[in-house]
């Protein structure tokens, strides 16, 4: 039976208060009564097993013997950047890119970006990463940026090993042969353009910082 998971992102030995929103969670919907046993991780690589010792409405303390450190999921830590959907789709990305193992968020603003995403969204979305964290089994939970401009994003490039834009060109590299070139713990920086594509100006600027063009499938992504 997969255990029963809770977010504690200031994890340590010992007592332990959950933040207010899965203290509601766990009372709620999870039923936490004293001496229930629960899955708490951290987001950043740590979790432990843990024993309800005090349940309030906005409160739950739990109490922790030992924390357990994992290494992060996957061989790369790929940081997307991307042009934000249609609002009513923005969680639903968020969701199932934290669960292929994405280490972190960029919202950007392309030319031709068709939401302009608010700084007042990436509570909602890191929340959105929280709660997909914890039914994916997955012990480091994705940050999520404030929304920056493409121009931002782009002169950030050489914070990372190497950094991709994709493009649906045949000729645009795999994406799987980018990942051969680079080892275990690398940082990539990959960049994922509006529905109406990127602009020519906007492909010159990040190839011209060292970006390569990238192919995800020879099929069309919605």
């Amino acid at each position: 039976m997969t255990p029963r998971r809770l977010y504690c992102p200031d994890l340590t030995e010992g007592p332990n208060l959950l933040p207010p929103e899965e203290s509601r969670h766990a009372v709620a919907s999870l039923r936490a009564r004293v001496g229930d046993e629960f899955l708490v991780f951290d987001g950043r690589g740590s979790d432990a097993t843990a024993r309800v010792e005090r349940v309030a409405r906005r409160q739950v303390r739990v109490t922790v013997e030992h924390v357990t450190e994992h290494p992060f999921e996957l061989r790369h830590r790929i940081t997307l950047a991307v042009a934000m959907t249609k609002a009513h789709r923005q969680g639903y990305l968020i969701e199932k890119c934290t669960e292929l193992g994405v280490a972190a968020f960029w919202p950007i603003l392309a030319e031709r970006s068709v939401a302009r995403p608010t700084a007042a969204s990436t509570d909602k979305w890191s929340r959105r990463a929280i709660e997909a964290a914890k039914q994916s089994a997955r012990a480091w939970v994705p940050t999520v940026a404030a929304p920056q401009t493409f121009a931002e994003a782009v002169a950030r490039i050489g914070e990372f090993d190497a950094a991709a834009m994709a493009d649906p060109e045949p000729s645009a590299m795999p994406f799987s042969q980018l990942l051969d070139q680079y080892g275990e713990g690398s940082r990539l920086l990959v960049f994922v353009g509006p529905e109406g594509g990127w602009t020519e100006d906007e492909c010159r600027e990040a190839v011209g910082r060292g970006a390569v063009r990238i192919g995800l499938s020879p099929t069309v992504l919605r």
